[in-house]
């Protein structure tokens, strides 16, 4: 049997009258005084599938920077799961090194002298965006069982209280919520009841007392099951229209949904030469065309797992031990040195780096900065302020506890994991609440071929008229005389393929868009006149740009050509 991992959002909101309450789904707020569940805007999910051992790995984001007491998930599962602390960095990763990049080489057509404005193009690059992963609230301490209604399972799990809830009625359910302080959605009463309907069980977890939200971290699901799936329909109550879900798959084999369609986008729609800054809609407007209509996925990266960074996950040289029996101060060397000495921690620009976002937390757990003094000039130089630690608040052997329980064993696992499965894959949805009817799975099929994230034109510049951009299938699309995109009109599919996928096997086509974008391609390219220079002796000169979507750098360089001058 398979389980639902993933988060599902709305079924409650904060209500600050009260004592105690707090909120199941995602967020949760007050508006006009009257409790709402706050927009979810998006989910980033890692499944690894061990078929071996018939069990699924669900790794599930968090990212939430509102009032800890108002944390909280219900999460449907169909079996009890093994839970652990997952790594934050290991997504930072993950997203970095698979995010979908549109660039593109110059080429010239002509010598510099028929265009001597072509001698330096500068271009910038900025954010394209990349959706994530939001929590939500829950605070009190969990309440008793309520008529057929059975807590099954109760865990401490890094920052989080966990308890399974299992049986009963949506009644009984909400009775439960409510006493731990849940305020129910009414919408989500025939949604839970689908789901009790069809014998899953409840997650509901909630912040440790006492716990910042900077402490939160990815949460761990083990469960019996080779069908990974996402509850969407729990998670409508509090999506935002056009809300994007991120699949990764580990494996040995590609990825791809099995009760939704898979979407090949057309890449003529891309408007490269403004850091493809349509990419979220051309994908949402992909997955709405006629064959997948809302229910659909692109791939945006399938390969070799080796792709992703290990650096800053784990190290071996991350010890807790060194922690147990520690002081603070030990012979003018600090905790801070320590860990900068495994390199956790790295104060030698004249500030602290924390290069593990568990590290400050910590410090400022067992030892905070003495009251007045600036927090980085503390961790920076402690042993000028050693008489003024609070020496009641450090415990090495709790330190160095949740050193090894926050920081080194979920490091230590993710590393594993992206060693122990050779392939990764990177999928996407866009999809708005009124669509949330059904939960995608995922499957894996060794027949599909590889994907890449990079994809690289080239920009051919003629000696007169305008240019054009080779993409990459080999089609050229005449630019406006100004340099930008074509707009096409709604003769050209966003959509270039919808396929349904099997376990094995070629993808099935369901809709084919190639003879409409040849059409609509050949339409606009009629608008433009392009000359490549016939009988002249033409330089090629070449230059480069790309687009990273959702990195959040901004990159700016020139192209520069080298001036030929006339013989004599």
């Amino acid at each position: 049997m398979s389980i639902l991992a993933g988060l599902a959002a709305g079924l409650a909101a904060w209500l600050p009258a009260e004592p105690a309450r707090a909120c199941g789904g995602f967020f949760c707020d007050v508006v006009n005084n009257q409790p709402i569940p706050v927009d979810q805007t998006g989910e980033n999910i890692l499944f690894a599938i061990d078929e071996a051992a018939g069990t699924v790995e669900a790794h599930i984001q968090i990212q939430y920077t509102g009032d800890p007491l108002k944390f909280g998930w219900v999460i449907p599962v169909t079996a009890v799961p093994e839970f652990a602390v997952g790594s934050e960095l290991l997504f930072t990763n993950l997203l970095a090194a698979t995010v979908p990049t549109y660039s593109f080489t110059f080429a010239s057509d002509c010598s510099d002298n028929d265009r001597p404005e072509l001698g330096c193009t500068t271009l910038a690059l900025s954010d394209g965006g990349v959706q994530s992963l939001t929590g939500g609230g829950f605070e009190t301490d969990s309440a008793g069982d309520t008529g057929g209604l059975e807590v099954v399972k109760r865990e401490v799990v890094g920052p989080f209280q966990i308890v399974v809830l299992k049986g009963g009625t949506v009644d009984e359910v909400w009775q439960w919520l409510d006493a731990a302080g849940y305020y129910q959605d009414p919408a989500a009463a025939p949604i839970m009841q689908e789901y009790l309907d069809e014998g899953f069980y409840f997650v509901a977890a909630k912040l440790i007392h006492g716990t910042g939200v900077e402490e939160l971290q990815p949460i761990v699901m083990t469960y019996e099951g080779t069908t990974p799936c996402v509850p969407l329909r729990l998670t409508a109550i509090a999506a935002t229209p056009h809300m994007g879900v991120r699949v990764f798959g580990l494996g040995h084999a590609r990825y791809a949904p099995s009760n939704y369609r898979h979407v090949e986008i057309n890449d003529v729609t891309i408007d490269w030469t403004t850091n493809a800054d349509n990419y979220g809609d051309v994908v949402q407007q992909a997955i709405d065309a006629p064959g997948s209509d809302g229910h659909g996925f692109v791939t945006e990266y399938a390969g070799a797992t080796s792709v992703v960074s290990t650096t800053g996950v784990f190290s071996s040289a991350w010890d807790a031990e060194t922690f147990v029996d520690a002081a603070p101060i030990n012979g003018g060397f600090s905790i801070v040195d320590a860990l900068e000495s495994q390199g956790l921690v790295d104060c030698s620009l004249g500030t602290c780096s924390y290069l593990h976002p568990q590290i400050l937390p910590l410090l400022r757990t067992y030892l905070p900065a003495p009251p007045g003094i600036p927090e980085d000039e503390f961790y920076r130089d402690m042993a000028s302020y050693e008489d003024l630690i609070d020496l009641e608040v450090w415990s090495g052997a709790s330190f160095a506890t949740e050193l090894q329980e926050r920081v080194i064993d979920p490091g230590k696992r993710a590393v594993d994991l992206l060693n122990r499965w050779p392939y990764l894959s990177r999928l996407l949805t866009i999809i708005s609440p009124e669509e949330m009817t059904v939960d995608p799975e995922f499957i894996q099929n060794a027949d599909l071929g590889d994907v890449s994230n990079s994809r690289q034109g080239v920009q051919q510049v003629p000696c007169a008229g305008s240019n054009r951009m080779l993409m990459p299938d080999g089609r050229g699309v005449l630019l406006q005389p100004g340099g930008q995109w074509p707009e096409f009109g709604e003769s050209m599919p966003f959509a270039r393929r919808v396929e349904q996928i099997a376990p094995a096997g070629a993808p099935q086509l369901i809709q084919d868009f190639d003879p409409a974008i040849v059409a609509s391609l050949k339409a606009s390219n009629a608008r433009f006149d392009y000359d490549d220079g016939d009988g002249l002796s033409c330089a090629l000169r070449r230059g480069s740009w790309s687009a990273a979507l959702g990195l959040g750098v901004v990159f700016v360089f020139a192209w520069r050509g080298r001036r030929r001058r006339p013989a004599g």
